[in-house]
């Protein structure tokens, strides 16, 4: 069967290191992105894919003996259909592997921009140290299920008719192994495996984002029999109370006054990593509500470059108490003109109407208390004075 050659893909060695892979596949990356110009979405994926295969051990052996990660348990899969129970060339028995555990982890935006190291607590059962694995000294197959721990009963209930039935063999409780009295480990009292607490060094590189995932190979549930899954750390942002995230890109809103929007501002952003930007207008400019300026590298450094930070602006109207006729004069002079109201009186019904400033909340208390008592209002004339119509069938 053919295979694609993930090495000449990646243009790396068959012998190229964990790190030469990684380093070879972002150069490659970065090139054919396909959001950069002149980017190769199908070249992309092409990369990818070997990357995925070349980066995980396991998957990168089953491609070094069968041409692809897959192929391996297509040939198991066709020896379990003829009965073979999944054995291949020399009659060797399959190992299973053991489900993976997914961890998720809560990492600062801070945290993603800088970069980190975080430490994690896993708990999980790994093969007796002391016996191997075996739960004692001289086990042996149970004669009576055949290593199996089950048996199966075959008995006739009528004229050519069987029945066949399977259950858990009594004399091996289940296990398929005999250990004899006596001679059971002293540390995992037969059970072949020991709980035991492992801390992992989880390192966050710049750039990482929220969902990525960071595989340990071989740190799952220990049991005899069984290839050990993986620790998948999945990273999840927190959120920032002033910065949020888009791809390698960073937005903050700031609040200005309309002083500061028409005649200039100056202020000052704190960033991730803790230093102070001075952000200044530019001469002669007005800002709008709803303006974004960008502040150009400042935004998350990843391995398709570094981002830019982009300011949201939101103009804050504060009215003065009081304006003189001779400042809205002034004010007038200066703001763009507004056209005059065109109303022919003579031929249009137009009524004049005063406005009245009013606290909204208080507004919608009023309300309410006044729907409360009409409900009242109409149940006493209900149960009052009022006069109901009943309607009896004939």
């Amino acid at each position: 069967m053919s295979k694609p050659d993930y090495y000449a893909i990646l243009n790396v060695s068959k012998g190229a290191s964990e790190k030469d892979i990684k380093k070879s596949y972002r150069k490659l990356a970065l090139k054919h992105h396909p959001d950069r110009v002149g980017g190769d979405p199908d070249k992309f994926k092409e990369i990818t894919k070997a990357y995925e295969i070349l980066s995980d051990p396991e998957k990168k052996e089953n491609y070094d003996k069968y041409g692809d990660e897959s192929q391996s348990n297509d040939a198991s899969d066709i020896f379990s259909m003829f009965g073979f129970g999944g054995q291949s060339g020399g009659g060797k028995k399959k190992k299973k592997k053991g489900q993976n555990v997914n961890f998720p982890l809560k990492i600062s935006l801070k945290e993603f921009y800088t970069g980190t190291v975080k430490h994690i607590r896993l708990k999980k059962n790994i093969i007796c140290p002391v016996c191997k694995g075996k739960g004692g000294h001289g086990v042996t197959d149970c004669d009576v299920c055949d290593g199996k721990g089950v048996k199966v009963t075959i008995r006739q209930i009528g004229p050519g008719m069987i029945q066949q039935m399977q259950s858990s063999c009594n004399v091996c409780d289940g296990k398929g192994e005999i250990i004899p009295r006596g001679s059971r480990c002293g540390k995992c009292r037969g059970a072949k495996i020991i709980a035991t607490t492992k801390t992992l060094d989880v390192n966050i590189n710049r750039g990482m984002a929220d969902g990525e995932k960071i595989v340990f190979h071989g740190e799952g549930e220990q049991k005899p029999g069984i290839i050990p899954g993986n620790v998948v750390v999945v990273l999840q942002e927190e959120k920032h109370p002033d910065f949020r995230r888009e791809n390698n890109h960073l937005f903050i809103k700031k609040k200005i006054s309309l002083k500061e929007a028409l005649c200039g501002f100056k202020f000052i952003i704190t960033h991730l990593d803790g230093r102070k930007l001075l952000v200044k207008s530019e001469k002669g400019s007005c800002y709008g509500h709803g303006n974004t300026q960008c502040i150009s590298d400042e935004g998350i450094m990843d391995s398709f470059g570094r981002g830019n930070l982009y300011v949201d602006f939101e103009i804050e109207f504060k009215k003065p108490d009081y304006f003189t006729e001779e400042q809205k004069r002034r004010l007038r002079s200066l703001l763009p003109k507004v056209p005059p109201l065109d109303i022919d009186r003579s031929n249009e019904n137009v009524e004049e109407v005063q406005l009245i400033e009013v606290n909204l909340e208080e507004e919608k208390e009023k309300f309410r208390a006044e729907k409360i008592k009409n409900q009242y209002d109409e149940d006493d004339q209900t149960q009052g004075g009022g006069t109901t119509t009943q309607c009896q069938t004939q």
